[in-house]
């Protein structure tokens, strides 16, 4: 499920965003004459870099290590049997009943973004006997037409394996597939395949599901461990629909990350891109609902169920800790102001701080934009010369929900 991106944030917050030119002009216009220029501190990561000639693919089953049953395992082994020659035929479900069965097929999907030709509409049907149960899965194509279709996502996943960073870091292969998927793939629920990372990555179109099974297809392709989850949304209007995300496992710690939703189709700045990186489960479910095991599983509306569900309970990652300044006092302006002129110096398209829980949001916003925004825009421009200067036709915008406010920034 995709939402407009301005529905998540406050949007009278959005929309009274001020033009850079109306803040006071001259009251701190000598402020950092005789001070010497400040130095970001930036964040240290404490992963490992690798060459990507040795990011091969990932060949774990996290959901099938969580099958509770002998009978489930069995199960799931045959789905895959059946799955990799796209077999129409039924089979035996053995000991396992049509709960196992269903638990099995679910592990299946999940740990196998690349199978992508079970109808996910439909899925199977189950048949009984007298003396046996049996099940046949649906497929959406299969002989030649599926061999071709795997080509041509193998070829996708390749050259974006191919164009990945060397010589990084897991979580820099993160930001690098966020984006990826970002540039290729467009929010679209009357595509074919939307459900799928084929659709995704081959079609070029999906919806939620379709990028997280990309997502996730990615990051196994180059090394890096993710799985999705099933739930639905404060923002989803037909809960019978629900929405899928997926969590990321980097340096040993899981966290939540949502590339749907990063995918803002009407952003405002480039910061609502990252809003749903690295979150801790605290910070997911405020927005986002998390789907019980098998056994809570709302049978009267979804029917989604999870049956391997991370811990994330890590913000070392977090993408705005790493990234943004807090901001708890606008006059302790040195991280503030290094911030600024390294945002000014990359030429990036703007700087964002994250507004500090201590402190009470609205008023330090208007704090800000009142007093302290023109200032930062003065000093930065006293330190990175005329080659980065920020012109004052910018705006300040906030984002009330994730406590964030971007300085959108313009050169002269």
């Amino acid at each position: 499920m995709k939402i407009n991106i301005k529905a998540a944030v406050t949007v009278a917050a959005v929309a009274a965003a001020a033009a850079l030119g109306i803040f006071a002009f001259c009251s701190f216009q000598g402020k950092y004459w005789f001070r010497s220029e400040p130095k970001l501190n930036k964040a240290v990561i404490n992963l490992e870099k690798k060459p990507l000639k040795s990011r091969v693919w990932l060949t774990t089953q996290p959901c099938r290590d969580k099958l509770t049953s002998e009978a489930q395992v069995k199960i799931y082994d045959k789905i895959a049997s059946y799955a990799a020659e796209a077999d129409r035929d039924e089979f035996d479900l053995g000991d396992a009943g049509k709960d196992d069965f269903e638990i099995a097929l679910n592990a299946f999907a999940v740990d196998h973004p690349e199978v992508f030709w079970i109808d996910l509409e439909s899925s199977y049907t189950i048949y009984e006997y007298e003396d046996k149960l049996c099940a046949s899965l649906h497929y959406t194509t299969s002989g030649k037409e599926l061999e071709n279709q795997k080509a041509k996502l193998d070829e996708v996943v390749e050259k974006a394996a191919k164009n990945a960073p060397d010589d990084a870091t897991d979580y820099d292969i993160e930001l690098y597939l966020n984006d990826f998927l970002s540039e290729n793939c467009a929010y679209k629920t009357d595509a074919d395949s939307k459900h799928t990372a084929y659709g995704a990555l081959a079609g070029g179109k999906a919806v939620c599901d379709g990028y997280s099974h990309a997502f996730q297809l990615l990051c196994r392709r180059l090394g890096v461990e993710c799985t999705v989850i099933e739930g639905t949304s404060d923002f989803n209007n037909d809960a019978e629909n629900g929405h899928m995300w997926n969590c990321i496992q980097l340096g040993g710690d899981w966290y939540h990350i949502d590339v749907t939703w990063n995918d803002s189709t009407d952003s405002s700045c480039g910061v609502e891109h990252y809003f749903y990186v690295n979150l801790t489960e605290e910070q997911i479910l405020r927005d986002h609902k998390i789907s019980g095991g098998y056994s809570r599983r709302d049978s009267g509306k979804t029917g989604f169920f999870n049956v391997f569900v991370p811990k994330c309970d890590s913000s070392d990652l977090n993408y705005f800790s790493l990234n943004f300044v807090t901001i708890k006092d606008p006059s302790d302006d040195d991280q503030i102001l290094a911030s600024l002129i390294d945002s000014a110096k990359n030429k990036s398209d703007f700087c964002a701080y994250v507004i500090d829980e201590s402190v009470d949001f609205n008023k330090t916003v208007k704090s800000i934009t009142d007093k302290y925004a023109d200032s930062w825009i003065q000093g930065a421009n006293h330190y990175t010369g005329g080659n980065q200067k920020i012109s004052d036709d910018g705006k300040v915008i906030f984002y009330e929900n994730k406590r964030i406010l971007a300085i959108v920034l313009n050169y002269e």
